[in-house]
């Protein structure tokens, strides 16, 4: 049985790539995410191509692209340059969250040559912007600070349902208050029609490109056990649904990444790769409704 079953297209005629990676190595605590693109795929197989509310997504013409094996940024950089210039919605599983580093340097390098502004939305219960950490500036810690590194404006780049820091993040915050950051106690006291808004407003110019990378650890570890660095008082799974469905259907989001996803450290039912299969199917829905 084929992989993402019903929905696959030749590549010529794709409207969606997916790519997995599974690298792990930028892993500080939990490891194990370099196995998740193989398992959600697998997964895939028996998953029917109908949303929770039984609408087809039949058209999406998605291509899946593999899985990039690799013990290299460097690598991941390299295969994934041409993806960019493809003028397709790029879905990457990864992977610990240091797949982004390459993945958004290649992003950057497109929409700069097309004349636009790249934007970073990053979905995650902690910031990503350490310099160094575990003795390395390529940690799953560090995407945030080499985008920055690489050209992106700190006031491009926008952090949702954040709740664990480091020291060096927080001294950093303290001198660049440009970065705007919502952090899970705001979406859970308040909702997320404000944030929505705010994000919509600033970012509703097509000049704006966007790259979305979702950290499955934003969720409430009580959702998702499958993660190898969770942290105490998250959101809601459904709720973290709205918040990607609505950037989605409202921004210039081309490209995007969801990482973290570790399956050794799940429960027996893979809940948290179950959870990324269903997110991608609501997802799927909405590029076709938008198309």
């Amino acid at each position: 049985m084929e992989t993402f079953r019903g929905l696959l297209t030749k590549k010529e005629d794709a409207k969606v790539i997916i790519t997995g990676i599974a690298y792990d190595l930028g892993a500080s605590v939990g490891k194990g995410a370099r196995n998740a693109p193989k398992v959600i795929r697998n997964l895939s197989k028996h998953l029917p191509p109908f949303t929770m509310n039984g609408k087809s997504i039949e058209d999406i013409k998605l291509y899946d692209n593999g899985i990039i094996k690799t013990r290299t940024l460097d690598k991941i950089n390299i295969l994934t340059k041409d993806l960019f210039s493809k003028d397709v919605f790029k879905i990457h599983i990864g992977g610990d969250h240091s797949v982004s580093i390459p993945l958004q340097a290649n992003f950057y390098d497109d929409v700069v040559k097309r004349g636009k502004t790249p934007v970073i939305i990053h979905i995650d219960a902690h910031p990503d912007f350490c310099d160094f950490y575990d003795g390395s500036k390529y940690s799953h810690a560090c995407p945030n600070m080499r985008a920055y590194e690489k050209g992106y404006s700190l006031e491009n780049i926008t952090l949702i349902g954040i709740r664990g820091y480091e020291r060096q993040e927080i001294e950093f915050f303290e001198k660049h208050p440009e970065i705007k950051i919502y952090e899970a106690s705001y979406i859970l006291d308040n909702g997320i029609e404000q944030m929505l808004n705010e994000i919509t407003q600033k970012y509703s110019d097509e000049k704006y490109e966007i790259y979305l990378s979702y950290d499955i650890d934003a969720n409430d570890p009580s959702f998702v056990t499958g993660t190898g660095t969770p942290e105490a008082f998250g959101v809601h799974s459904y709720t973290l649904l709205k918040i990607l469905i609505n950037l989605i259907s409202k921004l210039n989001i081309t490209a995007m990444d969801i990482v973290e996803v570790s399956p050794n450290l799940d429960d027996k039912n893979n809940t948290a790769s179950w959870l990324v299969l269903k997110t991608l199917y609501e997802i799927f829905k909405e590029i076709i409704e938008k198309r």
